[in-house]
């Protein structure tokens, strides 16, 4: 057995690395010990775990200040004797322990289920005491973060950023370094043995700063985190011709667009200098500057040019490039051996908890009303693609928290509520709809006009037209503010947490109607797992659910799913619509009398 001794704010930490077979009578000694709980972790070879031959190459486990490293990658007893401690603990204390949880998954053949029921993760713990990540202005969420901010920012330097430094040891580039390094490295020892320590100590420190309003949740987003889980290690196939072909399709319209912006004196598109002189010669003038002080030609710049030559090379060049590496090169790339696709899911992915969804799957960047990219994610044999979809999820959602009556009377009656908010304010329906849901997602006048296309004095009389409407949403968009600016935070009406900037109080309204309606949709994601429908679920996708079911069942599981799904809140009706789109994702966004070669049918236009 080597040791290595380690530091964290004057507490002595051991570290067991195993070495021999000789050494696991200590190791199953220092679990029976520990049994209760534990931390948790593993080095892996990759992020790919849905990969053949991915390989788990540590795994270890530790309490507060020891722990132990076993070289799984081996085999034989190392393995075996990990797999049996994974099985043992009663609590697993882990960082992010999905990824964990589906490498053991796919591996060791650990099903998923029987180790999520005994996962404390420090993640989720974390985003219920700071939902904000960096970018919001909080702490973030990450190990290196959380160890940083709350037990050592010497220890997020020395150890948690230490895999940079033996990259360049081992020269390679730091994404390149996991399948290469030595077993027996010190750094890569001293690295994988803190973690499960760093999971452990920041899981009981961070436990007792979850808001009382708030700890009934913690239950909660790990059975919903669980679910998600499950749902990603099944995957979505992929049709590989289709999406080749239209890789190929988008290579040659970069190609052609290069070749025309090369006629029109351009060498290279994606060289800000170049396409800004370019640009400025043509008597294009941007008004701003990047970070390096070259002009910025962005896509608004470019959309508002379209009709020069060179501006159109440019944006369509770029843009058919950006869709080929970000939805079909990507899909290409992260395909299994049976060719299906896992979505990375964040159960909580955004500071009001709202789940993301990226990696081989990135579905929140899918260009919306259109079956180009969701023509490529297909139903198995037999089962066809379905959806079930929240009508006017966050507006149902802020008639039940503000309890405004009309807007509660309109959902009830199925008033046509755009339209009252376009009279109110004299206005025309798309205008008045436009301006309820940027209510909502807390944007005012100068957005509704910026994206309506309309007059200052338009925008104005919309925004206040809703709001005369519907009176008690301003109310209860004040009392809001006033709660932010008096506690610097609001509590949901699920008892979350969720810190408000000091300048951005009118911010309160969209995280209230946002955080419940996402907890509307978690709830249903659960009650589904219940039902039995959880095998079905594909992905979650904004305030809908996408399944897949036996094409003679379609319509009426379907059915069943949404009545599962539809939830009453305060009065109101958050209710469902129920979609069979049919052998692919994309067959429910094709356009009517559009052809679809899968199905062998023309679609009808969609409701």
């Amino acid at each position: 057995m080597r040791v290595i001794d380690y530091s964290l704010n004057g507490d002595a930490i051991r570290i067991n690395v195993v070495e021999t077979e000789k050494d696991l009578p200590e190791f199953r000694r220092f679990v029976e010990v520990n049994r209760r709980a534990l931390g948790f972790d593993t080095e892996t070879d990759g992020l790919s775990w849905w990969e053949d031959g991915f390989r788990i190459r540590l795994a270890q486990f530790g309490n507060a200040h020891e722990s132990y490293v076993l070289p799984v990658e081996k085999g034989g007893l190392f393995q075996e004797d990990a797999i049996k401690a994974v099985g043992w603990v009663q609590k697993l204390v882990m960082q992010n322990g999905t990824y964990d949880i589906l490498c053991m998954d796919r591996v060791w053949g650990v099903k998923a289920e029987t180790v999520f029921p005994r996962l404390l993760d420090s993640r989720i713990v974390a985003h219920l005491v700071d939902s904000r990540g960096r970018k919001d202005g909080g702490i973030g969420h990450s190990l290196e973060e959380l160890t940083r901010h709350y037990l050592s920012a010497v220890v997020a330097d020395e150890v948690k950023s230490s895999m940079t430094a033996i990259a360049k040891e081992l020269k390679v580039k730091k994404a390149e370094v996991w399948p290469v390094v030595p077993l027996e490295h010190e750094g890569f020892n001293l690295y994988a043995g803190m973690d499960p320590v760093l999971a452990f100590r920041l899981a009981r420190k961070l436990k007792p700063l979850i808001p009382a309003s708030a700890r009934k949740l913690l239950d909660y987003e790990h059975q919903l985190a669980a679910a998600c889980a499950y749902m990603v290690r099944k995957g979505i196939k992929a049709d590989v011709p289709y999406i080749q072909a239209r890789a190929n399709e988008l290579a040659r319209t970069e190609v052609h667009f290069k070749d025309v912006a090369a006629k029109l004196g351009l060498e290279n598109i994606n060289s800000p200098k170049q396409v800004g002189d370019a640009i400025i010669s043509r008597g294009i003038r941007p008004t701003d500057t990047t970070p390096t002080g070259q002009p910025k030609v962005d896509d608004q710049l470019l959309k508002a040019h379209l009709s020069d030559p060179l501006c159109e090379a440019i944006y369509q060049g770029k843009k058919a490039a950006k869709a080929k590496s970000t939805w079909f090169d990507n899909a290409l790339a992260n395909r299994d051996s049976e060719d299906r696709l896992h979505a990375a899911i964040n159960s909580t992915g955004a500071r009001t908890a709202r789940m993301s969804i990226s990696g081989a799957i990135p579905a929140q960047t899918f260009p919306s009303k259109d079956s180009l990219v969701r023509r490529g994610f297909i139903a198995d044999p037999g089962y066809v693609v379905c959806a079930v979809d929240y009508k006017a999820q966050e507006l149902r959602v802020l008639a039940a928290l503000s309890g405004d009556m009309a807007m509660k009377r309109a959902f009830r009656e199925g008033a046509d509520l755009h339209q009252i908010t376009a009279d109110s304010a004299g206005v025309d329906r798309s205008t008045g709809k436009m301006a309820g849901f940027l209510t909502v997602y807390g944007g005012g006048w100068a957005a509704l006009a910026s994206q309506a296309g309309v007059s200052e004095e338009t925008a104005r009389r919309a925004i206040d037209g809703f709001f005369e409407a519907f009176p008690r949403v301003r109310e209860y968009s004040e009392e809001l503010q006033k709660e932010a600016r008096r506690n610097g935070y609001i509590t949901t009406n699920t008892g979350r947490r969720l810190l408000v900037d000091k300048r951005r109080p009118y911010a309160a309204l969209n995280y209230a109607v946002q955080s419940a309606s996402r907890d509307v949709t978690g709830r249903a994601i659960l009650r589904l797992q219940k039902a039995g429908y959880g095998p079905y679920c594909l992905l979650p996708v904004h305030d809908e659910v996408i399944f897949q079911f036996p094409e003679e069942h379609a319509l009426k599981a379907t059915t069943k799913a949404a009545q599962i799904m539809k939830e009453t809140m305060n009065g109101v009706l958050i209710d469902t619509d129920v979609s069979v789109y049919g052998k692919s994702w994309g067959c429910g966004y094709m356009a009517a009398g559009q052809y679809c070669d899968l199905c062998d049918t023309i679609h009808k236009e969609s409701e």
